[in-house]
């Protein structure tokens, strides 16, 4: 039903538009002219501190049904290195050139959105009142999704395309706390007077190798992502920054591990007289969509009769669908196929792009059917 070879087409655009975090402005122009051209008007909303561009919200009134208003969500901006993106299509596979990643996380999902929009227009086809979200700055903490106003998160239900396997439905993921410490030791010369000094790196370098970090357990991860410190060589360093995550499904395993990240670190200073600077908050909550939930069940259903075997499971990755919950609409996130993302390995079969995008129509025509009494939240 939809056009495979424009799908394709435009998603080798979309991927050709740099769109890192906070820089988004670009691809927002290149959505509004396409919406445009479908009659529809995107309104820009909640832009983030230091964005150039907020995220783009389309509504689209209901054709043959009223009930329920289904929200469609695909982020816009990419993860570095995404400068100069050259895609590659050989043998069915859609890659870069090698020296980015591909972005197909998540311009797939934008590419399978913008079909859907253009093949119901064309085709006329029956469909619930739907709100299009293209989000910004979801690669940095979901942020262009919770600077959204309530006023455009109205929906009965949600749907985030991002990235994975067609076949899989998550619903559930992980709540996330950032944690960021700064370690203040004393500057002194390294080669005339180090015992004056208190290496900063040093006590760092103690805390991480006490630290647990990695896969804790099969709910809970940890990780100390970036360092910075220091300023020559011959200068003992007198401070150093870490900055880490700790994520679980379980919230007493979240608290453990957060406090045994700070503890390690407040232990480590103790030890060496040095102070520490620290900052914890959290990114995202957890959700959960239970499987006896009915859109949950109807999503399944849809995919089993297009031939698929759906896997319904949980992910260790936030998205904007954490947020959606959190908000109040009940939302599960599908993939178009996306694989190897945030890599220069990054890529997506076509063949994957086609049949998850033709997947997603069919579970928004079908919720335009879905009016039985039973079936109402």
């Amino acid at each position: 039903m939809i056009n495979q070879r424009r799908l394709i087409k435009t998603f080798k655009q979309l991927v050709r538009i740099d769109s890192l975090s906070l820089r988004e402005g670009k691809i927002n122009r290149s959505l509004r002219q396409q919406l445009r051209a479908l009659g529809l008007r995107a309104v820009e909303a909640g832009r983030v501190r230091g964005g150039e561009a907020g995220s783009l919200i389309v509504t689209v009134p209901g054709r043959g049904a009223s009930r329920p208003r289904l929200l469609l969500n695909a982020h816009t901006d990419t993860v570095s290195p995404g400068r100069g993106i050259k895609p590659v299509e050989k043998d069915g596979v859609i890659r870069s050139d090698g020296k980015t990643i591909l972005g197909a996380d998540n311009k797939a999902g934008v590419a399978a959105l913008l079909e859907i929009l253009r093949t119901i227009k064309e085709r006329e086809l029956p469909h619930p009142p739907l709100r299009v979200i293209f989000t910004v700055a979801e690669e940095i903490g979901l942020n262009g999704a919770k600077a959204l106003p309530g006023k455009y998160l109205k929906a009965d239900f949600g749907l985030a395309i991002d990235g994975g396997e067609i076949g899989t439905v998550v619903n559930r993921a992980p709540t996330q706390y950032n944690l960021t410490a700064t370690i203040v030791g004393r500057a002194a010369h390294a080669g005339l007077r180090p015992e004056e000094g208190i290496n900063a790196i040093k006590v760092a370098g103690e805390a991480i190798a006490r630290m647990k970090l990695g896969r804790i357990d099969r709910e809970t991860t940890a990780n100390l992502g970036l360092i910075k410190g220091g300023v020559a060589t011959n200068v003992v360093p007198a401070e150093v920054e870490l900055r880490g995550e700790a994520r679980s499904h379980n919230a007493a395993k979240l608290e453990r591990q957060v406090e045994h990240m700070e503890r390690t670190l407040f232990k480590a200073c103790r030890r060496h007289r040095a102070r520490l600077k620290l900052k914890v908050e959290r990114a995202y909550r957890s959700f959960t969509v239970k499987e006896t939930d009915k859109f949950l069940a109807f999503v399944t259903a849809t995919l089993r009769r297009a031939g698929l075997q759906p896997v319904v499971r949980r992910t260790g990755g936030g998205s904007d669908a954490n947020i959606f919950n959190e908000r109040g609409i009940p939302s599960i996130i599908l993939g178009v196929g996306a694989d190897r993302v945030h890599t220069l390995r990054e890529n997506i079969r076509t063949a994957d792009l086609i049949k998850g995008t033709e997947n997603i129509l069919a579970v928004i025509l079908g919720v335009a059917a879905w009016t039985s009494p039973k079936n109402k939240r």
